[in-house]
């Protein structure tokens, strides 16, 4: 993708958040889809923007380039043909239950198995999110927010962990749900509380 076609985008997302720098992003982010209402009008916002072309993860470029950290943590996300990739190479007939992706970053592998799955129906309304549970585990802070937003705007059902998957230390754990298991339904986003019940269920010890 071209220089400009990249800043074609970062102006894009900035705008349709508001922010006017990116760094303000996954704060803004996170601000946003805490209320259901304004995430709700977001959404449309970007589905409107991006041609209603859920297919990929819109912010793989924007993010790697504005705020994955590089230097310190070799931090890159997988490529959304990578991930077409991987997704293709499961078995062609419906696979329900739990998707587990660790170090999900912000979708991109999960986003590829969720639109598989979903083209596997003759009919957009014989898809049911209530079959299928992703289980998402990340780090960084600053794509948690990016990562929760895909998954939302999608419809999906997901438990994620921010945390870490190796030492199993986590700072939250996120509920996305949608209510009305409909194809065309937004998530709605919970974070789960601080208790030993929840550290059981995900297999984590929360960070106070």
């Amino acid at each position: 993708m071209s220089k400009q076609a990249t800043e074609s985008t970062l102006s894009k997302v900035n705008r349709l958040i508001g922010v006017n720098e990116s760094y303000k992003a996954p704060e803004k982010i996170m601000e946003i889809i805490s209320d259901k209402d304004r995430a709700s009008e977001v959404f449309k916002k970007f589905l409107e923007e991006f041609a209603y072309d859920l297919s990929y993860e819109w912010f793989n470029e924007y993010f790697e380039d504005e705020h994955a950290d590089r230097k310190n943590r070799k931090q890159d996300f997988t490529p959304t043909s990578i991930s077409r990739l991987i997704s293709e190479m499961q078995n062609p007939e419906p696979q329900y239950g739990v998707i587990y992706e660790p170090a999900a970053g912000t979708g991109s592998t999960i986003i590829s198995h969720w639109q598989r799955e979903s083209r596997k129906h003759r009919f957009p309304w014989d898809y049911h999110p209530d079959n299928y549970l992703y289980l998402c585990e990340e780090l960084s802070d600053k794509t948690i927010p990016f990562l929760l937003f895909n998954i939302l705007i999608r419809g999906m059902n997901a438990l994620v962990i921010h945390g870490n998957t190796l030492t199993r230390e986590a700072k939250e754990v996120y509920h996305c749900d949608n209510k009305e298991n409909a194809y065309v339904c937004f998530s709605e986003l919970r974070k789960l509380p601080h208790i030993k019940e929840v550290e059981e269920l995900c297999n984590v010890k929360f960070m106070y």
